[in-house]
Order: structure tokens, then sequence, then C-alpha cells
């Protein structure tokens, strides 16, 4: 387009503004940025080449918010295939100081194995130093995967799925840990909006939802099961 208009153009705008227009090159420059993003959301939302693992501490506030993070990393159909309990006291530890210490991490680690199943769960101890240098960081490989390619996907979770019953279709959006009154939906042509607090993701909806009207949502073991009908008397979303 720009060398197609700059020679009816040039004179003019050249001498308006003292400066050239852009040439092809230039143009093309926002385009090939929006492909090389949605090259890079390919990848990351592609659970057999991308997944996250979660870190976290057997303490209520840490866990809190990794289950939070495991909840927004779905929203955004990124899949979690491992979580790490890490700085867990070992069982030889026997000082009467670490005591109710160990207690309390017992408590949270059974809350840990609950709250995240059925994605893998690894423990790694709170050591005696800090992890320093490649022989610390070896030490930590063999404690978390000992002969196991670390590459591998532990566990694949599916985010996002759709799902025909008879003529009405349904959106599955796995939000592990979310009460259904933090979440708010809004459809706007093809497009839906998903909100929990300050996290908003708008979801392009596949041509088989984009035609349809919501008719209601639910929560049913940790998926947002948001329902899609042909009925044109139904204009909002529960």
């Amino acid at each position: 387009m720009a060398n197609t208009l700059s020679p009816v153009f040039e004179p003019i705008f050249k001498r308006v503004t003292g400066f050239s227009l852009p040439n092809q090159e230039v143009m093309d420059a926002p385009y090939e940025f929006y492909e090389q993003i949605e090259a890079l959301e390919r990848v990351l939302t592609d659970s057999a080449q991308t997944t996250v693992r979660l870190v976290t501490n057997p303490e209520k506030m840490v866990i809190s918010e990794s289950l939070r993070a495991h909840a927004y990393l779905s929203l955004y159909n990124v899949a979690t295939d491992l979580v790490i309990a890490n700085r867990i006291i070992p069982e030889q530890v026997s000082d009467p100081f670490f005591a109710r210490w160990k207690e309390m991490q017992q408590r949270y680690r059974q809350e840990i194995q609950e709250n995240f199943q059925p994605l893998p769960i690894k423990e790694v101890p709170l050591y005696s130093e800090e992890l320093c240098g490649l022989a610390a960081l070896e030490r930590l490989k063999e404690t978390l995967y000992g002969d196991e390619d670390p590459t591998q996907v532990y566990y694949r979770e599916t985010t996002l799925r759709v799902v025909q019953q008879l003529e009405d279709y349904y959106l599955e959006v796995y939000l592990p840990n979310i009460p259904k009154e933090q979440i708010y939906l809004h459809k706007t042509g093809d497009e839906l909006n998903i909100r929990i607090g300050n996290h908003r993701r708008n979801l392009v909806l596949p041509q088989a939802l984009a035609a349809l009207q919501p008719a209601g949502a639910k929560l049913e073991d940790d998926h947002l099961r948001i329902q899609f009908t042909a009925d044109t008397s139904i204009n909002s979303a529960a």
C-alpha cells in the first residue's frame, strides 16, 4: 500500500511535514510483530510444548497464592504439570525447637495434596545450607527427578474444551479453587470476557459458539461450565 501511494502523495506529504512517507518495510513491521505474538501464544498454550511447574511452601499464605496462580494460568490456557512443595523439614530433624513447625508443616503438606490434586506433587527438603553453585543444583536435581527425564510432561492438564450435548454447547474452563461469585462473564459478538478480580481474558469463541447465546454458567469439579444455546430470547450469561 505504501509503495502504491507514495508516488502520488510523497511530494505533498514531504512538503507539508518535512519528511518522507514510511517505506513498505516499515509499514509491514506491525503485522510481522502481531504474527510473532500469535506464534508465541500458540507455543505457550500448547501443553505438549509448554507447561508450568508451581513451587510452593507448606505455609497458609504461600499455598493460597500458589492456588491463585494455578487458576490464573488456567484462565489464560496455560497448563500446569507439576507442583513442588519446597522447604520441607526432614524427618530426621528431632530438635524440640522444630517440633511445632514440623507439626504445622504436616497439616499444610496434606492441604497441598488435597488442593492441587490430580497434579503430581514432589517435595524438596529444607537444606542445612543455601543452594549455591552447580554442585548444589545437581543435588537438587537428584532430589527432584532422580533418573527421570525432567523435560517430560508429568500431567496433561486440559484448561479449555468445548462439549456438545444435543443442540446445546458447553464451554468448560478449568478454574481450580475459584468461587463462582468471584467470576464475571460477558459476551460481546464472538468474544467472551472472563474476569476474576483484576485478571481478565477476552476469549475469541470458536465458530460453533460465536453465533449462540450464553444461557447460564456453573462450577463443576473446578470447571466453569458455560452453556450456549440457539435460543434468541436469552441475551445474557448467568
